[in-house]
């Protein structure tokens, strides 16, 4: 940027978000772990005393790595939960430093903090990989662009694209629209060794992650022949696109005006290739993305589905736009970014409700329980719906967690059954099974971690819910 200091404030700007997030994902630590996935990963850590590593994500090893020794060493599972909510941002904040300060690109820093202005229901699904994308693609392109090379350079750059290839398949759109846009250079296709290398190591990587082989959750999200036809044909009238209607004033609208800008800024410049690349492929994405997700998810799901489009948009603004500004449009835009992010943070916190009534519900009914001895407890999908703000797969972990806190004797499970189950299975009358999750439901509790859990030789009770009390029925 010319004739002006603002990238040192932009640079201070990121810092504080960094701590911000730092500070929150201590106080919402239980919210943000115990839920779905993270729960469910921390959960197997804990009990098989390893890192869990699933579909070929091997760069999750680093977000489990300091948890892993905690739970070699017995750290009480209240701390244990705090440092693995930290963790993730605290690799995020490595990504930001390493970009401002050791390879001095502000751009791709900057970047980063601009996908905070995408997230609020994300920051509760503390492993989502495409929060981590967001931080290991903009210090892919701080490396790929840096002037600054030695002996550390090639490693450091096949590294980086390691750990942003397997954490997610998404990757690839990240890496394709980093090299496409490094090889536009004042409307000539220009081609150097770095963005080569990048191409050629993708596709060593996608070629590596094919012979290992998946479990096949990852092809489950792609569109069967009958389902992109039917997505074709009501495209604007699916539950995914309506998301995006919805949050389009408060999540879309103002990375949508910096991309109209910079397609302006293009044309006014005559950038042809630049206005063609990145004119079609964020909205080539956004179409992808709404075909992919046709029948919607909730907040976290969709608000990831659209995560990527903050930093294809973003790339293009910071680079090719915002250095032409002079400073007083510099700072009236970070100005805005900064009253921007403020609110995205406040609405973080106000995003945290249903989240906490949930583990509030879970120590309620656990307490409940407790006091008339019974620790194993069934719950049917609709009671389930009735009792908990956000219903989903992993109660059974999360409940067993989040009670296990203060003790290991303290621990109460809450599983979600159909409603019309088998209530005569001897699966719930063994007094030595513990059930997980609906593809994992015969554990033996004596090979759960004693230091962390302990339940008694009992079978399951369900839990019925009557004018708003509890009570605990035998099957």
């Amino acid at each position: 940027m010319k004739n002006s200091l603002l990238p040192r404030h932009v640079m201070l700007l990121g810092h504080l978000c960094m701590l911000a997030l730092l500070v929150l994902s201590v106080w919402f630590a239980e919210e943000r772990v115990l839920l779905i996935d993270s729960a469910y990963q921390l959960f197997y850590d804990i009990n098989h005393e390893s890192i869990l590593i699933n579909d070929n994500r091997f760069s999750m090893v680093l977000s489990q790595l300091i948890p892993w020794l905690l739970i070699k060493l017995h750290v009480p599972l209240r701390y244990l939960i705090i440092v693995y909510s930290v963790g993730f941002i605290l690799i995020a904040w490595c990504c930001y430093w390493v970009s401002s300060c050791l390879l001095d690109n502000r751009q791709a820093a900057i970047l980063m903090v601009f996908s905070l202005l995408g997230m609020r229901a994300t920051f509760f699904h503390c492993l989502s990989e495409t929060f981590q994308l967001m931080f290991y693609a903009p210090l892919l392109y701080a490396l790929l662009v840096t002037s600054k090379r030695g002996w550390w350079y090639w490693p450091s750059l096949l590294f980086v694209e390691a750990l942003a290839v397997f954490i997610h398949p998404i990757a690839l759109f990240f890496v394709l629209f980093i090299v496409g846009f490094r090889l536009i250079h004042n409307n000539r296709l220009k081609i150097d060794a770095g963005s080569v290398v990048v191409m050629l190591w993708m596709v060593i990587l996608l070629v590596a992650k094919a012979l290992l082989g998946t479990s096949g959750h990852d092809q489950s999200f792609l569109p069967t022949h009958d389902s992109l036809q039917y997505a074709l044909a009501n495209f604007f009238q699916l539950n995914s696109i309506k998301f995006f209607y919805i949050h389009f004033p408060d999540l879309y609208l103002f990375p949508m005006l910096l991309w109209i800008i910079t397609l302006v800024g293009y044309i006014r410049n005559s950038q042809w290739l630049k206005l063609a690349f990145v004119g079609l492929f964020v909205p080539a994405f956004f179409a992808m993305s709404v075909i992919v997700y046709w029948q919607g998810d909730g907040p976290i799901g969709m608000e990831r589905t659209y995560l990527p489009l903050f930093f294809f948009i973003g790339l293009a603004f910071i680079e090719d736009e915002l250095k032409r500004l002079t400073i007083w449009p510099q700072r009236v835009v970070f100005i805005l970014f900064a009253v921007l992010l403020l609110v995205r943070f406040v609405s973080i916190g106000m995003s945290s409700r249903p989240y906490a009534n949930r583990m509030a519900e879970i120590e309620r009914i656990a307490m409940q329980a407790r006091d008339q001895g019974i620790h194993k407890l069934l719950v049917t999908k609709s009671t389930a719906e009735e009792i908990f703000p956000i219903n989903i797969w992993g109660l059974a972990l999360e409940s067993m967690m989040y009670t296990a806190r203060d003790g290991a004797d303290r621990a109460v499970t809450i599983y979600i059954e159909e409603n019309d189950f088998d209530r005569t299975d001897s699966l719930y009358s063994d007094t030595d099974v513990y059930v997980a999750v609906n593809w994992w439901k015969r554990w033996p509790i004596e090979e759960l971690n004693p230091h962390f859990f302990s339940l008694p030789p009992q079978g399951y009770k369900l839990l019925v819910v009557k004018d708003g009390s509890y009570s605990f029925e035998d099957l």
